[in-house]
């Protein structure tokens, strides 16, 4: 077993005879045999016979901490710390260390107290209680009358630090919750600040359909007295509200018409019973936002299927000149398409009869150089032929001018020119006849030798 520093109120003894050492830190209540009751606070030492000896508990609070005390004549007080107390079991009943009420901006503290008057009546005076008195001096069976004190509501507001004093209490609030399906929250400090909450409200249209909204709702408490004596719960108020304007807009509408107007349950004026509800409690509702709705399943399919239908057609009617106006343009770029290769086929057409013209120009005067040039060469090789050949008629001419100074007959000499020379294929031809002279011509034997020349007599 650990030791303890400090002894607290788990250590009692009875000492017939010894002592005691309190230490600093502690203290101890000390009974004698005769029943009287000392207080000892340490450091001390303290001899002990026939006494009974009990260490106190020790109770800290610090600055944001107050005791809360309680008498065993009744009477509780609050001393806020910094504060260091003993707790006495002949003077304390209870006592414990509680946290003060640290309030933020935006928060408030709603707190009750009786009137001075009636405080200070049930202050006890020689040690006796004033209720304690009249019990004693009222004779026996008569009846008690207490009188009830007036009690003062105050809200303090944040940011601020709140010890409440023994005659005060704090207001206990127990709301519904904010989030749809959860228990009731109960709480003592207030907010101020903007709030939002979820609310699902189940509806019947005007053919019978089960409708179920999602709505989220946003509200702003700006009069907290108003709030204390209109409700104790205004969030239960707020949800019935919202669920008697749904009820109201669902049972106004069939379910078609219904789903063609949800977009109204995002104003406020779908709400009025809501509006007035939070006015009435010192709320302000500030928005209403719808999140969906929910149907049972077989609603759902065929409204699914409906929709799928009525976008269908909605798509082939917004579609169907949408593709009209697509076939025109295509038949346009077609046709501006055809257009313009029938006008890029005939500048290739020309293109090419150009340079074909360009060609067969090209190719004409070729052939007319390329005559020019044979006719050219034509006259000269005629001109040079004409040259050799007069010169060769000249050559002849003087030839024969030369012959026929020489007397010789040209006759003769042209005739036998102009035949062409002998060989051994050829006829030989002799002509025998007289000469001038008148004589007989001789007599030829001509002796031909197969595979060789022949030989001639005369």
């Amino acid at each position: 077993m650990v030791k303890k520093t400090f002894r607290d109120g788990s250590y009692y003894r009875h000492v017939w005879f010894g002592k005691r050492t309190v230490k600093e830190g502690e203290c101890a209540a000390i009974w004698q045999a005769d029943g009287r009751r000392r207080v000892v606070e340490g450091p001390k030492r303290v001899r002990l016979f026939f006494a009974h000896v009990r260490f106190l508990n020790r109770y800290v609070a610090d600055q944001h901490e107050f005791l809360h005390i309680q008498f065993r004549d009744g009477r509780k007080e609050h001393r806020r710390g910094p504060l260091a107390l003993f707790m006495d079991p002949c003077t304390h009943l209870a006592m414990k260390t509680r946290e003060a009420f640290r309030l933020k901006a935006n928060e408030a503290l709603v707190v009750y107290s009786e009137e001075e008057a009636a405080v200070r009546a049930t202050e006890p005076k020689d040690g006796v209680a004033p209720a304690a008195a009249a019990a004693n001096a009222a004779p026996f069976g008569a009846e008690k009358e207490s009188k009830p004190g007036a009690v003062q509501r105050r809200v303090v507001r944040g940011p601020a630090v709140v010890v409440p004093a023994a005659h005060e209490w704090v207001h206990e609030f127990t709301w519904s919750s904010t989030k749809s399906g959860s228990a009731a929250v109960s709480f003592q400090v207030l907010r101020t600040l903007p709030d939002q909450m979820e609310v699902s409200c189940e509806v019947r249209t005007s053919d019978d359909a089960h409708v179920t909204f999602e709505l989220l709702l946003r509200f702003e408490l700006s009069d907290i007295e108003l709030m204390l004596n209109a409700t104790n719960d205004p969030i239960g108020d707020f949800v019935r509200a919202a669920e008697a304007d749904a009820t109201c807009f669902g049972a106004s509408h069939t379910y078609e018409s219904l789903l063609q107007r949800l977009a109204q349950l995002s104003e406020l004026d779908t709400f009025p019973t809501l509006r007035s509800c939070m006015a009435q409690t010192g709320f302000e509702l500030s928005k209403v936002v719808y999140r969906g709705h929910s149907t049972t399943q077989a609603l759902e399919a065929m409204h699914e299927q409906s929709v799928a239908q009525r976008a269908r057609r909605r798509l082939e009617a917004d579609t169907r000149p949408a593709a009209r106006e697509q076939s025109q343009q295509e038949l346009q770029a077609k046709q501006e398409r055809s257009k313009a290769e029938m006008a890029l086929a005939e500048a290739e057409l020309r293109h090419k009869l150009e340079m074909l013209a360009v060609e067969t120009e090209a190719q004409r005067k070729a052939r007319d150089e390329d005559h020019q040039q044979t006719l050219r060469h034509e006259a000269e090789r005629e001109t040079a032929a004409q040259q050799a050949r007069r010169a060769r008629n000249d050559e002849e001419l003087r030839r024969d001018a030369a012959l026929k100074d020489l007397g010789v007959d040209l006759t003769k000499v042209l005739v036998a020119s102009s035949q062409s020379a002998p060989d051994h294929t050829t006829l030989i031809k002799l002509d025998g006849g007289a000469d001038a002279s008148g004589m007989p011509p001789p007599a030829i034997h001509l002796d031909v030798k197969q595979g060789g020349a022949g030989a001639a007599r005369v």
